[in-house]
């Protein structure tokens, strides 16, 4: 038997629902539409490849031109750990560099980097994230930049 009284309807989402949403709906599928729905007003991301910045328009706004940097982006998640609050996710993210990222024109090399993002989700809703991600393997993916070689 289903509870379709006022309270069941009215659950607030577990923070590791509310993560895995994010990562499926709207990185993988696209649908920034949901992102009123699933971050708070005053969000702050913090860190990865996007930098810092704070508020649902500003990540909208940088992240369509995240979209455009990385054709056919996807994120894959290796690990997921939630404790409270707090939601850890280990992730590697794929696409073909399409278009500038980070002062690199568009090479047209399909890279992947690894990441690791921790959320913090109240109410129902992502509060702010912190992000550590491979840099470096992306540059030297896209030939941006070369390692010196070991000398003897």
């Amino acid at each position: 038997m289903s509870d379709t009284s006022p309270l069941a309807t009215n659950r607030v989402a577990a923070p590791v629902d509310v993560v895995t949403r994010f990562l499926n709906d709207v990185i993988n599928g696209g649908d920034f539409g949901l992102i009123d729905e699933l971050w708070a007003a005053d969000m702050a991301w913090h860190g990865g490849s996007l930098g810092e910045y704070h508020g649902r328009e500003q990540w909208k706004a940088i992240n369509t031109h995240a979209a455009t940097a990385f054709s056919d982006m996807h994120l894959t998640v290796h690990d997921i750990v939630a404790e409270a609050e707090k939601v850890a996710v280990r992730f590697t993210n794929s696409g073909r560099h399409t278009g500038p990222f980070m002062g690199v024109p568009a090479t047209g090399k399909q890279v992947e980097w690894l990441g690791i993002g921790i959320y913090t989700v109240r109410a129902g809703k992502i509060v702010d994230a912190w992000f550590g991600e491979d840099m470096l393997g992306l540059l030297l993916a896209l030939g941006a930049i070369t390692l010196p070689t070991a000398t003897a």
